[in-house]
C-alpha cells in the first residue's frame, strides 16, 4: 500500500499508456516501478524491463542519486538515460515491451533549456511517443510531477512552465 496520493490514469488503446503523477518525493517513482514490474511479470517476459531516465548527471550529488536508483532496481531493469531523445529510444524498442519513462516534468525542463522550447514542438514529440506506443503495442508508463499545486509564484517563467506542463499532461491523458 502506498501512503501518498498519486493520480493513475490508464488509457486503453492498442497499447496501454499509464500516467502516474503526484507531488515531489511522494513515492510515485517507486509506485511506477512496482507497477511496471507487475505488468512485466504478468506478460511472462524473459527480457529486461526498460527504464527511460530523463534526469541528467549534472553534479556529484545527481551522479550518486542515479547510481543508487540503478542499484535499488532489480537486475531485470535496463536503464537508458535520455534527457531529450525519448522518441529515438522508443523507436528502437521491441514490440510489446514494458517501458517506464521517469520523468515527464524533468524532460520538459530539459526541452525548455536545451532542446525545443516551443510548446507545439514539445506536444509534437509527446504525440510521437503515444503513436509509437500504439504502433508497437507498448506498455508505456509515464511519471510526472504535480507542480501546479501549493503556493502560487509571481515568476513569469514558472507560470509559463506550469502552463506547458499542463498542456502536455492534457495530451497524455486525452
Amino acid at each position: 500500500k502506498q501512503l501518498f496520493t498519486t493520480n493513475v490514469t490508464q488509457l486503453e488503446r492498442q497499447a496501454m499508456l499509464t500516467f502516474i503523477s503526484g507531488g515531489a518525493r511522494s513515492g510515485k517513482s517507486s509506485f511506477a516501478e512496482n507497477y511496471a514490474l507487475e505488468l512485466f511479470k504478468k506478460a511472462g517476459r524473459n527480457e529486461t524491463l526498460l527504464y527511460i531516465a530523463t534526469a541528467e548527471r549534472t553534479d556529484r550529488e545527481m551522479e550518486n542519486r542515479i547510481a543508487r536508483h540503478i542499484v535499488e532496481r532489480e537486475s531485470i531493469w535496463d536503464t537508458i538515460e535520455a534527457p531529450l531523445e525519448v522518441t529515438r529510444v522508443l523507436q528502437t524498442v521491441k514490440e510489446q515491451e514494458v517501458i517506464l519513462l521517469d520523468c515527464l516534468t524533468v524532460w520538459i525542463n530539459n526541452m525548455l533549456y536545451k532542446g525545443k522550447p516551443d510548446i507545439e514542438l514539445i506536444l509534437e514529440e509527446v504525440s510521437k511517443w503515444i503513436k509509437l506506443a500504439d504502433d508497437k503495442q507498448l506498455q508505456l508508463i509515464i511519471v510526472s510531477n504535480d507542480v501546479n499545486e501549493g503556493i502560487q509564484s509571481d515568476n513569469l517563467f514558472i507560470h509559463e512552465y506550469i502552463y506547458k506542463l499542463q498542456k502536455v499532461h492534457s495530451l497524455v491523458t486525452s
